[in-house]
């Protein structure tokens, strides 16, 4: 169920106390969600029923259900374990949303980092500029070996968190829209996506329970997102349902058993480990958690995709972008020129499955579009 399903659920008291606020704290803006009137692939992510605007909510025909629009973003996650607190995400987008407006994105994203994910200083001002690289990669992979996915529209990027995708797409004037399980990083992608031109398509939502109509898309981007999605075969199920005839997906995730440290916590062997093992040995050897992250090998990767009647696909181990190294350590500098010396070695490819850092997964469904 939903949290806005129950008039007496706590959405409902956030919804009374702050409204769809996007300003100061004693304004109450009653505003559609962007993409809502001219995207229509938004949809009830239960029933998958049309929406419609109800006063400051979105309300679903068939089933009722209604949700809420934050900072201009419809909210339409359902209820379901996740690393994330709902109520806590909505507060944080209307701080930053105002600083956003009033000191600019650059700032928001370093309060997100600094206060939300808790990074030191120095970590933050790092991740701040891994942001603004990230748009510049995006350009280039729009260009490069994501063309051929991103030919026909519509296209939404699937955990697209602060939007640096969007926001690389509005600036070649085109249109990409996003969806994040987290309302804050979508104000912030809001944001970002003006200051590039372009006009943010958004919403929030679970990559297991996609808002996007069925057969509606022409291709689905999703970088670095599978990993942390708790039910991983529900969102390879997803992507096939909304991806209409022979619509395209492009996927990455970093490899289960690579060489290198578990990206996310920096620690060796994570996932050489048997899986009731890994955040055990995370928190021995970093103290973090690790309960919210399950990277993949290519076989288990293969096998979701099979399961989710998705055979049309290929694998890829890819060098690290030079853009990627750039914002390197001179040590990690070194090491990813030699990481990529040995990629691009044809016999260690066929190898790269258990070693390589990460890897992409570049596909299409074979549905046969038929008339009534």
């Amino acid at each position: 169920m939903w949290a806005g399903a129950d008039k007496c659920s706590p959405f409902r008291m956030w919804i009374s106390r702050y409204g769809t606020r996007c300003e100061s704290p004693s304004t109450v803006v009653p505003t559609m969600a962007p993409g809502i009137g001219t995207l229509m692939i938004w949809c009830c992510p239960s029933c998958h029923g049309e929406l419609v605007s109800n006063a400051m909510l979105l309300e679903c025909g068939p089933c009722a259900r209604q949700f809420p629009v934050v900072c201009e973003v419809p909210d339409l996650r359902l209820e379901a374990p996740t690393w994330i607190d709902y109520e806590t995400d909505r507060s944080r987008a209307l701080i930053i949303d105002e600083l956003a407006s009033a000191k600019g994105v650059e700032t928001a994203i370093y309060d997100v980092f600094r206060h939300s994910r808790k990074f030191s200083h120095e970590k933050s001002t790092y991740r701040v500029k891994q942001v603004y690289a990230s748009i510049e990669r995006c350009t280039d992979q729009l260009q490069t070996w994501l063309a051929a996915t991103v030919q026909l529209g519509p296209i939404v990027d699937l955990g697209c968190g602060p939007g640096q995708m969007s926001a690389a797409a509005a600036g070649q004037d085109r249109q990409i829209a996003g969806i994040d399980v987290s309302i804050e990083w979508l104000t912030i992608a809001k944001h970002l996506i003006r200051a590039y031109g372009g006009e943010p398509q958004l919403a929030a939502g679970l990559a297991e329970a996609l808002p996007i109509k069925s057969n509606s898309l022409g291709a689905l981007v999703s970088l670095d997102v599978i990993e942390h999605v708790g039910g991983q075969q529900a969102y390879a199920n997803e992507i096939a349902r909304v991806l209409g005839p022979n619509g395209r997906f492009a996927i990455t995730t970093p490899n289960r058993f690579s060489l290198s440290p578990e990206p996310h916590v920096g620690v060796w062997g994570v996932g050489y480990l048997p899986v009731p093992w890994q955040a055990p040995w995370v928190k021995l050897a970093s103290g973090s958690q690790y309960e919210y992250t399950r990277l993949l090998s290519v076989k288990e990767t293969t096998r979701i995709f099979n399961d989710a009647s998705m055979t049309d696909f290929e694998v890829i181990f890819p060098p690290i972008a030079d853009e990627e190294i750039a914002i390197f350590s001179p040590l990690r500098t070194k090491l990813a020129h030699r990481y990529n010396q040995i990629i691009r070695n044809k016999f260690m490819k066929l190898l790269a499955p258990y070693f390589g850092a990460y890897y992409r997964v570049l596909g299409s469904t074979a549905k046969i579009e038929t008339t009534p």
